[in-house]
């Protein structure tokens, strides 16, 4: 199971947890490897390129996966892997240090506005759904951020935790055990409403800026896969998916499960394409 960021990170947390279970129900090993560097486009690349025989599966991050070939010339091409299912949909959150001098949304508002520039915010990669996020954020609500890109969610995560920058855009997955220690503090999510997990965390829509963004991860094959093969996969998946065992893992650790068909991703990176299209020019991504 290819990830295409580093260990630690959403993607890798959720794969080893779909890993365990997917063992099981396939009766072999499914074993992890990270193929991470250029924003995921190596691991999608890796992907792209492996035999068509059911034995490499992979995470396909949207929208990261459509956006990179959409902002620039990549060694893969979005019709070179096939979705099996989709296996989570992670809201995203702005994030700062729990030491920060900002308690509220409100009051980190206040400080971007009143210093333009001057508020640096990490993400996981230049276009990368984490940043198109912060640069949504930045345009509805009128204020100037700086962006600091890093390779991937632990990287960015790390440069928070050490102080080398303000804040995060993250998913809240990635996020939950430094908000459990102590270490972190969510101010919003990019979501219609309030997360279950995080009741007294307000959103964007809330305080008037309809910004709505977060991470679907779908496993994916190489073009080729023989549809047999796919089927096979999926019904394998879906049982790992729907197991009591698997369900109080994924929510044990905030994993925001939600399940598409192979059919239903399709139509979801189509409809990711076009957003793109229209957004990432007016961000200047």
């Amino acid at each position: 199971m290819i990830v295409s960021f580093k260990e630690g990170g959403g993607t890798d947390i959720g794969a080893r947890v779909l890993a365990e279970h997917l063992s099981r129900e396939t009766g072999q090993p499914v074993v992890v490897r990270n193929v991470e560097g250029k924003d995921g486009e190596v691991g999608y690349a890796a992907l792209a390129r492996a035999r068509p025989d059911g034995y490499t599966i992979g995470f396909i991050n949207l929208p990261t996966f459509v956006s990179l070939p959409a902002q620039r010339q990549t060694s893969y091409r979005v019709g070179q892997v096939v979705p099996v299912a989709n296996y989570v949909l992670d809201p995203a959150v702005l994030v700062v240090r729990s030491d920060s001098s900002w308690d509220t949304l409100g009051e980190w508002l206040e400080y971007c506005r009143s210093n333009p520039m001057k508020m640096t915010v990490s993400n996981n990669g230049i276009a990368a759904s984490n940043h198109i996020a912060a640069a949504l954020l930045e345009q509805e609500a009128g204020i100037e951020l700086t962006h600091v890109p890093f390779g991937g969610t632990s990287d960015m995560l790390r440069a928070l935790h050490e102080g080398y920058v303000d804040a995060s855009v993250a998913k809240v997955s990635e996020v939950v055990q430094g908000v459990r220690s102590g270490e972190f503090r969510v101010l919003a999510f990019f979501t219609e409403s309030r997360h279950e997990g995080f009741p007294q965390v307000p959103t964007l829509r809330e305080a008037g800026y309809p910004v709505q963004m977060g991470s679907a991860r779908a496993i994916a094959v190489p073009a080729g896969t023989h549809p047999h093969i796919v089927s096979a996969l999926h019904d394998a998946f879906l049982r790992a998916y729907e197991h009591p065992g698997h369900q109080e893992d994924a929510r044990s650790r905030k994993i925001s499960l939600h399940y598409m068909s192979s059919e239903d991703v399709l139509e979801y990176m189509h409809n990711q394409e076009r957003f793109l299209q229209e957004t990432l020019p007016r961000l200047g991504l």
